[in-house]
């Protein structure tokens, strides 16, 4: 048993894209169409991946409490993403005991992402 992706609902698939590849480090492990609609896939070093799904509007994102990226160079990731792309700083950078320093962004479209650097 793994993990295998989650999969949200976003309205801009670009901006949510160049989000997570250019500021969180991701990058592209496939995209696809179903029915009509675009899906695309970010993942990182583990196969896990976060599954972009493109929709006219966004819905309700219950259940989805937040995602979380491994990130290197937190301090910096977390301006970047607070004063170029202009997304929230929720909480945080904190450091969590001696084993890792922990933020919680939003994204683009006002997903919590949890980033977390090992120390």
């Amino acid at each position: 048993m793994d993990v295998l992706h989650v999969a949200i609902d976003v309205v801009d698939i670009e901006t949510e894209r160049r989000f997570y590849e250019e500021v969180l480090g991701l990058h592209k492990t496939r995209d696809f169409e179903v029915d009509g609609q675009y899906n695309y896939c970010v993942g990182g070093e583990s196969p896990a991946q976060i599954q972009f799904v493109e929709v006219e509007e966004k819905g309700d994102p219950a259940g989805i409490n937040h995602l979380s990226v491994g990130v290197t160079g937190m301090d910096d990731v977390v301006a970047e993403a607070t004063d170029e792309w202009d997304c929230e700083l929720e909480r945080g950078p904190m450091t969590v005991g001696d084993e890792a320093k922990i933020a919680f962004v939003t994204d683009p479209e006002g997903y919590a992402v949890e980033l977390i650097e090992e120390l």
